[in-house]
């Protein structure tokens, strides 16, 4: 019996050292999945322009796309299964007064060519960015998809 405990005690601390589970404080992910769809960008990019409702005053730089196994929005959230789409970088708007509001940090997830949620701005959506790895200081940088505009 006792080596059936030690046995499954083993066999789980294996489990959950293989699985990738990513936390953010609105957003965390977990298993993480290689190939998002090609138009997931282009996506993301256009429902942070819906959002921000003056389309032909934002630019876009350094967009990192992956995809996930699942995401929940914060913690006590019920798991989306994926994959999903997760897209990650930073926008500029113009102003009406035509200042440059500097750029900022965006998250979007999508599943199916759905948009399931936006964030944007410098913390909820710059921490969901860092913790799914799509922030220059994460590991996951360089392996994610790269769109520099």
């Amino acid at each position: 019996m006792r080596a059936l405990i030690v046995a499954l005690a083993i066999a789980g601390a294996a489990g959950a050292a293989s699985a990738t589970t990513v936390n953010s404080g609105d957003a965390p992910l977990s298993g993480l999945t290689p190939t998002p769809p090609s138009n997931a960008r282009e996506q993301a990019e256009h429902a942070i322009k819906d959002d921000l409702g003056d389309p032909d005053n934002v630019t876009f730089r350094v967009v990192r796309v992956m995809a996930a196994a699942s995401v929940k929005r914060g913690a006590f959230a019920t798991p989306i299964d994926g994959p999903v789409s997760i897209v990650c970088g930073q926008f500029s708007s113009r102003g009406r007064t035509g200042g440059d509001s500097g750029y900022s940090w965006f998250f979007v997830a999508i599943k199916r060519g759905h948009v399931l949620w936006t964030s944007r701005g410098p913390d909820e959506a710059y921490y969901s960015c860092e913790n799914a790895g799509l922030t220059p200081s994460r590991a996951l940088w360089n392996q994610a998809e790269f769109h520099a505009r």
